[in-house]
């Protein structure tokens, strides 16, 4: 019987850190996105969203804005929560919105105004800040070299300009990852995945590094690494089921089936296709949980009559009772 090995997408991001957050606000049922864009109305990628419910004035998430300026979250409580939305070279922007457990709250749009442009006093250099702290004029010039060369997919140059930054900046956590994913880019998955680590330990509510780190464990065949990585981030953070039907597969492989059926269970959870039904039945049925087992294929025949498990399916529905 063959098994196909679904390929997880390359990732590819830039992060703001988080910042530690009190308790109260989590446990509710409410859910609200929104989309930050710049002054030209495009999205802005990597800007930080930070909410805080109104009724402890200092708890809840710290966000980051993905490639088409959206950013979301869950499981959070009603009532008024201030956001305050920042991106480097631009103007915070602070709302307060009231959210309600009924019903779906509208998304929240802001677009940013760039930074006015203070003259230097006589003889002075300007002052840059990056995270609140002050960077050298060479520092902010390292940083947007690193990003014009990222955009452009000039991986070494974008991964060069950013350790030079990093030894002004070595505890920002939004830099750690740039260098992760310029060395991802280059095919460096071992400093990748480094680098990635650091910044989960600098950000460890930020979401981002702890995908990277679970593709790239998986990649290298660490399945439980990669499982663990991925209980680091939210449940409706997760859109693609690949990363656990990877891990599912190479779990399945090594014979360890009570550990790659959860991570089938979780790969339906986020899309029920034929093939996670497919596998999960695989592993039931190894596991002698045969009414389990025959329920998943006939789903899997359900959905892809046709497809390029068919055959395997109805042959061994065929040998069960």
């Amino acid at each position: 019987m063959r098994f196909r090995k679904i390929a997880a997408a390359s990732i590819l991001t830039i992060f703001v850190a988080g910042a530690a957050v009190a308790q109260e606000w989590r446990g509710g049922k409410v859910r609200v996105d929104g989309v930050v864009k710049n002054e030209k109305g495009e999205p802005l990628a990597g800007a930080t969203v930070r909410l805080r419910w109104g009724k402890s004035g200092h708890g809840g998430p710290d966000l980051t804005t993905d490639k088409a300026g959206r950013w979301a979250v869950g499981g959070i409580q009603p009532g008024p929560w201030d956001v305050d939305v920042e991106a480097a070279g631009y103007q915070t922007k602070k709302i307060s919105v009231d959210l309600q457990e009924s019903g779906r709250n509208p998304s929240v749009e802001l677009q940013l105004e760039p930074q006015a442009q203070a003259a230097p006093a006589a003889g002075a250099e300007p002052a840059i800040e990056v995270g609140g702290k002050k960077i050298s004029k060479e520092t902010a010039a390292a940083i947007e070299a690193g990003n014009a060369a990222l955009s452009s997919q000039n991986y070494a140059a974008a991964r060069e300009n950013y350790l030079k930054a990093l030894a002004e900046l070595p505890d920002n956590a939004a830099l750690i990852q740039r260098v992760a994913a310029a060395y991802l880019g280059e095919g460096n998955n071992d400093e990748a995945l480094k680098y990635a680590r650091m910044a989960s330990e600098k950000s460890p509510q930020d979401p981002q590094p702890w995908q990277m780190i679970a593709e790239l464990e998986i990649a290298k065949g660490n399945a439980e690494a990669g499982l663990a990585a991925l209980d680091k981030i939210p449940p409706d953070r997760i859109r693609d089921n690949a990363l656990y039907m990877n891990a599912g597969i190479l779990l399945f492989n090594k014979k360890k089936l009570a550990e790659a059926e959860p991570a089938f269970d979780k790969a339906i959870a986020i899309k029920p296709d034929a093939t996670a039904y497919y596998y999960r039945g695989l592993a039931r049925y190894q596991q002698k949980k045969t009414s389990e087992a025959k329920a998943d294929f006939q789903k899997a025949l359900e959905l892809a009559p046709d497809g390029p498990d068919a055959k395997d399916i109805k042959d061994l529905l065929k040998s069960m009772p």
